[in-house]
């Protein structure tokens, strides 16, 4: 059940509408405690929970006002406000007070139910990051006094910040051979050229004082087919000696994946409180925007009427142009902001980057361009909801032709690749690449580069591939190439799917 063991208190006092909230939810595998106002709300949080449901006007108080007495404590809970008028001043009091989501009643039990779930899946990041978080303190301790551990880096360098010793969980880290390290440069060696000033300061102040120093820096690893990624390493250093005896005794401990965690938290707190307000402003703006173009197209048959003059239509022109645009931009909103649940299933990948390939290759040709696709192997077992990553596909390939429509000669792939259990597949150009600045907010909505872009593809992109427990990697360095990668099946069953 998509809710299992999720502790939920509704706080609303409409009767009717706590029952039929209690059964939907008890139906998914909740845990479900009500209130009909907020006192008796309060006092039962202090018991502990997962997800209130609060509705915006209770008796004794305005719901936004006490969601943060609701999410006091360690914080890792969820409030979804509730309310059945609608305003953009409700909408933006929702985001200030910190609230997860704004539902609007009548709602369907579908959304509700998957509204809910994405909030347990953000309070289960929030906790793992927590705990995450809490075993790197421990882990570092550990460090001060087990320098022997085979699971930390430990490296000594001369004053010239060569490798005079390092283990072999410095040798895999960076992908190097410990011959190959022995006596290499350690900064031009293995460091980004980006990370190669913060680094040289840390060692530098080794020479001034006995104090150990911690500090978070960078490391480049060569993966097996050649290419380039950074670890984050989280370093203890140290240093002993004078002279030619003076040496860096540095322990290490990466924490990449932990600091990818906290990445994916910060974005999916961003774009829940992008998407609260995103829903209410899509709706207040979709209905005269409707009455626009309608009066438009009525302006537009009386004027030509009097007069087919170029002069006096062009503008009208201009404006339908402009309505358009902006009509997208409030699909683009809905789209992003509207909780949907993916439909998984049995999909062949191979099938599915030919089908795309195919609905862009006239455009492709017509630019001059070459588009191919290829398999590593067409049998990788994958379930994924194929309308949706053919729109993250889409979106990608078409960034990608956009990319090379410069060059002298175009060049854009589509391939798949085993990765591990699942499958990963990579669109990839012969153009200018993604500048490292852009790369690192390429998923923020509303970030583009684009003069008449809405800023939402590649955050939706993102959105859809983190429903399915995948994740996108970026690599601007030689063109661009943007991977897509995929677990052997979604984190949360497709609807009426049962879990194993």
């Amino acid at each position: 059940m998509r809710l299992s063991g999720a502790r939920i208190i509704v706080i609303d006092d409409h009767a009717d509408l706590v029952e039929n909230l209690q059964e939907i939810l008890e139906g998914e595998g909740a845990v479900v405690q009500t209130a009909d106002n907020a006192e008796i709300g309060l006092e039962l949080a202090k018991d502990g929970f997962d997800i209130a449901l609060l509705d915006v006007q209770l008796p004794d108080a305005r719901g936004p006002k006490i969601v943060p007495q609701l999410k006091t404590g360690d914080g890792l809970q969820e409030v979804l406000l509730v309310t059945g008028n609608a305003s953009i001043h409700d909408a933006a009091e929702a985001v200030k007070s910190d609230a997860f989501a704004y539902i609007l009643k009548p709602f369907d039990p579908e959304d509700l139910v998957a509204n809910v779930e994405r909030a347990c899946r953000q309070v289960d990041l929030r906790r793992r990051a927590a705990s995450l978080q809490s075993r790197l303190g421990r882990s570092e301790e550990a460090l001060r006094t087990m320098v022997d551990t085979v699971q930390a880096l430990l490296l000594v360098l001369d004053g010239d910040l060569r490798v005079v010793q390092a283990n072999p969980a410095v040798a895999a880290a960076t992908g190097l051979q410990s011959d190959d390290l022995e006596g290499a440069d350690w900064l031009e060696t293995c460091v980004p050229p980006r990370a190669r000033s913060t680094a040289r300061e840390a060692f530098a102040s080794l020479r001034d004082s006995s104090a150990a120093v911690s500090v978070d820096g960078l490391i480049t690893r060569r993966a097996e087919d050649g290419r380039l990624e950074e670890r984050s390493i989280s370093w203890q250093l140290s240093a002993l000696g004078e002279g030619s005896a003076f040496r860096i005794y540095a322990s290490g401990l990466d924490i990449t994946d932990i600091a990818e965690l906290e990445r994916r938290t910060r974005m999916a707190e961003k774009l829940a409180a992008v998407g609260t307000v995103s829903a209410g402003l899509a709706h207040e703006i979709r209905n005269p925007l409707n009455a626009a173009n309608l009066q438009l197209q009525l302006l537009e048959r009386r004027v030509r009427k009097l007069s087919e003059d170029p002069k006096i239509l062009e503008p009208l022109d201009t404006v339908r142009e402009e309505i358009l645009r902006l009509g997208a931009l409030v699909s683009d909103f809905l789209t992003f902001a509207r909780p949907t649940a993916i439909n998984a299933r049995p999909t062949n990948l191979c099938e599915l980057i030919e089908h795309v390939a195919s609905l862009e290759r006239p455009v492709a040709n017509e630019m001059g361009i070459e588009l191919i696709t290829s398999c590593e192997t067409r049998d990788i077992p994958v379930e994924v909801d194929r309308q949706r990553i053919e729109q993250v596909l889409l979106n990608l390939l078409r960034n990608a032709l956009e990319a090379v429509r410069e060059q002298e000669v175009g060049r854009v792939e589509l391939s798949v690749h085993q990765d591990g259990a699942g499958a990963r597949i990579e669109v990839a150009d012969n153009g200018p690449g993604i500048d490292e600045a852009v790369a690192r907010r390429i998923f923020e909505p509303f970030f583009t580069t684009k003069e008449t872009g809405t800023g939402l593809g590649m955050a939706i992109a993102h959105k859809i591939v983190d429903m399915h427990g995948g994740h996108l990697k970026i690599d601007g360095s030689d063109g661009a190439r943007i991977s897509l990668v995929l677990p052997p099946r979604p984190p949360h069953p497709a609807p009426g799917k049962p879990s194993n």
